[in-house]
């Protein structure tokens, strides 16, 4: 009717948000390292966002607006962004397992090149993040942040349009670029030092194996800033 406010257009973008997890995927299999910190990084802030918004929109379906929403908002920030790093604590390793696993297929199974395979296996990472079990709360959010920027049909064709179309061209970056592991070297070549390196000390029955799995670890954790997770 004519007196009346039309409903506002409010409704899931899953189409969005797949076309959004593609092109994260794709960036990060042309980007390998620096994606995938960003990734662990957006996920981590997308557990905030959803841990304070969603428990927000919870309660004002129930009693609606109130003055006290954002003071409420503020004091619970805290135990946001500690449940939120301790579900990312939890659900990155279990990511990287699933790349793991990526990669020991696309290397022993599918007899592909380490770099090539290391690529699709931060890919697999980055994914992971958002569809393994623990996932729900950034997908979520995702969900959430489209919803409210997203305010009609036309917009939703729009943006659904340009985001296939980025995700067209991410992908077959993704499948035909040379993946860039900077800041860190080529995973090749530090198999092949490390490698080397064995070969050396296990020749002059100074190295086994366990000490070679321990020097990898170690080496694992100092590049990430974890030096003192060592044995």
């Amino acid at each position: 009717l004519p007196g009346e406010q039309r409903p506002r257009y409010r409704t899931g973008h899953p189409l969005a948000a797949a076309l959004l997890l593609a092109i994260l995927v794709g960036l990060a299999c042309m980007l390998p390292v620096v994606v995938s910190a960003f990734a662990l990084v957006a996920v981590l802030c997308l557990r905030v966002g959803e841990y304070l918004f969603g428990d927000l929109a919870q309660r004002r379906s129930v009693r609606g607006n109130s003055a006290a929403d954002p003071f409420l908002a503020l004091v619970g920030t805290p135990w946001a962004l500690i449940k939120a790093f301790l579900a990312t604590l939890v659900t990155a390793p279990l990511a990287a397992m699933f790349g793991m696993c990526v990669w020991g297929g696309l290397t022993f199974i599918g007899k592909m090149k380490t770099d090539p395979a290391a690529a699709y296996a931060a890919g697999a990472f980055v994914a992971g993040l958002f569809v393994l079990p623990g996932g729900g709360k950034p997908r979520r959010a995702v969900s959430r942040a489209l919803t409210g920027v997203i305010r009609s049909p036309g917009a939703a064709m729009v943006t659904t349009i340009i985001l296939g179309t980025l995700a067209f061209f991410v992908v077959m970056g993704a499948l035909t670029l040379i993946p860039s592991f900077v800041p860190w070297d080529q995973p090749s070549s530090v198999v092949k030092q490390v490698t080397r390196a064995w070969q050396l000390q296990v020749e002059n029955g100074q190295m086994g194996a366990i000490d070679l799995v321990r020097g990898l670890f170690n080496d694992l954790m100092d590049s990430l800033g974890l030096g003192f997770v060592t044995f």
